[in-house]
């Protein structure tokens, strides 16, 4: 994802989108205006601060005005990652950690590849919370953390992984539709 253009062959499965498409909302919600987008998500200092110094990933932000915005999504055309190659290293790395097993490489040797491709200062152990903080800063503004958040029983700030305002709510035209249908807690 990061620096696209040069790395395609790390994307296993995208969402194309055209001109004839209209926009890749992944731009149209994180992209500066300066990049045809709205603005919507700002970059907070203290994320930014994950990123230690030489690691290329903690390069791509850009500032407008007072606020800075993620620069992974500034084209308006540019297609939608689904599924990426480092995401797999990811996921490899901490199902081998957590079983205790070394299927295809090591933990340690799965999490720094990721790291080396970022220039990024390679690893001499890993344990759970450092595969964690790697797929945060990796996967960043692809839609991943909650789903971690969730999966790993962690909180957002304060909020609790199985908060109802953490589930977004059925459409109430669904539910119209659909009279079976049960709207979620909370809402």
């Amino acid at each position: 994802m990061f620096n696209d253009a040069t790395n395609d062959s790390e994307i296993i499965f995208k969402i194309i989108v055209t001109d004839q498409d209209g926009a890749n909302d992944m731009n149209t919600f994180y992209a500066s205006s300066l990049n045809q987008g709205r603005g919507d998500v700002r970059v907070q200092t203290k994320f930014r601060q994950l990123y230690a110094t030489g690691d290329t990933r903690g390069t791509f932000f850009n500032t407008a005005g007072q606020n800075t915005f993620t620069s992974k999504f500034n084209d308006q055309y540019g297609d939608v990652p689904v599924v990426r190659l480092a995401e797999m290293y990811l996921v490899r790395a901490e199902a081998n950690l957590r079983l205790g097993t070394t299927v295809g490489a090591t933990p340690l040797a799965d999490v720094n590849l990721i790291r080396s491709r970022a220039k990024a200062t390679p690893l001499t152990t890993v344990d759970l919370a450092a595969i964690l903080l790697e797929r945060r800063l990796e996967l960043a503004f692809e839609g991943q953390q909650l789903a971690d958040i969730k999966r790993t029983a962690g909180t957002v700030g304060t909020v609790a992984y199985n908060a109802n305002n953490l589930v977004l709510p059925i459409p109430q035209r669904e539910i119209d539709t659909n009279k079976k249908l049960v709207q979620n807690p909370g809402y």
